[in-house]
């Protein structure tokens, strides 16, 4: 039987989309650019789960006591101390730059601040470019530069509705679709903005629990408390698809 060349992309690109030894052996969504869950960590390697493999490093921390029990029935979380400057340096990569995008996480955040906290604690950030953070007054704060990165490039965020408690397992997501950002807090939408622009793609690197920005010197905005199941899309998630992910469908 002659073998189709459609089906054999078919099956190789099936294949490709799932994880050797994954737990769920589910399939990879290809608009997934970075996913570290930290369940099977265990060195300062930080394993990312989406199909870019942008292994993540851990800064100023020990593996043997940063990987925790996370909340309830999701296994581990990454434990981060802010007055350490503990953080995840992520690879730089041109899948980082995203026009359309949606961040979110899992976060249990302790309120301490540091004199590197500069009034919020990073989840994620590509300096320049689009940025997730919880800011000391509770409030959930997201943003970009939008407009490309020339001349015309503006700087836009938004606050949340809402406040997230200190010590309180919280999904946070960030949804930006061309013309609106909004933020959700466990899936329930927590405030939005009217942004249009295409987001500025750069070389800043992206960091998990800091803004790192060599460009400018600056390391800052140090997590303190716990993050897990941390998520890069390059596209607007559904409404829908964001409150499965806090409902951890």
């Amino acid at each position: 039987m002659k073998f189709s060349r459609s089906l054999g992309a078919a099956c190789l690109a099936a294949a490709a989309i799932l994880l050797p030894g994954s737990s769920s052996s589910a399939a990879v969504p290809p608009n997934l650019v970075l996913q570290y869950t930290f369940d099977s960590d265990t060195t300062t390697a930080i394993r990312d789960s989406s199909l870019n493999a942008l292994t993540g490093r851990l800064v100023n921390s020990d593996p043997r006591t940063a990987f925790v029990s996370g909340a309830p029935g999701r296994g581990n979380a990454l434990r981060l101390f802010a007055p350490q400057r503990q953080y995840v340096e992520v690879p730089q990569s041109p899948a980082l730059d995203v026009n359309r995008f949606t961040l979110t996480a899992w976060v249990r955040y302790t309120g301490v601040t540091t004199a590197d906290t500069l009034d919020r604690w990073e989840v994620l950030e590509k300096a320049g470019a689009y940025w997730l953070n919880v800011r000391t007054n509770g409030r959930v704060r997201a943003g970009g530069f939008f407009g490309a990165c020339g001349a015309s490039r503006y700087w836009k965020y938004l606050d949340s509705t809402r406040t997230v408690p200190t010590n309180t397992w919280t999904h946070l997501a960030a949804r930006y679709n061309g013309y609106r950002l909004t933020i959700f807090i466990n899936g329930v939408a927590a405030g939005s903005l009217s942004v249009s622009g295409t987001t500025c793609a750069n070389d800043e690197p992206l960091a998990v629990g800091a803004k790192s920005a060599p460009a400018k010197g600056l390391l800052e905005a140090f997590w303190d408390g716990q993050l897990d199941e941390v998520r890069l899309y390059n596209t607007a998630l559904s409404t829908a698809r964001i409150a499965d992910l806090a409902s951890r469908r």
